[in-house]
């Protein structure tokens, strides 16, 4: 079958970047990150309601905790979004013809110059966004982005059945 084939545009590159950026911030590491933030929230928050004895002083910086944690969130929100703006962007800068085939052996993929034949037992699992079709690489903490508008449905089906 025939590459399927896009030029990249601005807009679909910000797409992207919000469909990885969300796939980032929902594995399972980053729940386990997002349960601590909530439970020092929540325990800065209870501290803050504490009954003290009159004259007694809060810990020190105790007034402070509930910002700080909020401003940690806010933070690996911001960096997951940024990291995933360059990501795609190196991979895929705008104006570049992007193309996907995806084969009984492998997927091939190409972005401009760069081409690259990656077999199905190198991915460990996919999810697909709205705009971009993230595969998680085996081992590590790495995911190849396609644009969606590459893939029809029989192609993600396919993708899924050969992604163990």
């Amino acid at each position: 079958m025939p590459p399927r084939s896009l030029t990249v545009d601005e807009s679909l590159l910000r797409r992207m970047a919000r469909d990885a950026a969300i796939y980032s911030l929902t594995r399972p590491v980053a729940i386990v990150m997002w349960v601590a933030l909530a439970g020092a929230l929540t325990l800065s928050i209870l501290n803050q309601s504490t009954p003290r004895a009159p004259g007694q002083e809060p810990p020190f910086g105790a007034g402070w905790m509930p910002t700080i944690v909020l401003g940690l969130a806010a933070y690996a929100v911001v960096m997951s979004v940024a990291t995933a703006r360059r990501a795609v962007r190196t991979a895929m800068p705008v104006e570049t013809v992007v193309w996907v085939t995806v084969d009984d052996d492998a997927l091939k993929l190409g972005s401009g110059d760069r081409r690259s034949d990656i077999a199905y037992a190198t991915f460990q699992n996919m999810r697909v966004g709205k705009d971009a079709v993230l595969l998680k690489v085996r081992g590590a903490s790495v995911a190849t982005a396609i644009p969606r508008a590459l893939l029809t449905d029989e192609d993600i089906a396919a993708l899924r059945s050969r992604i163990s």
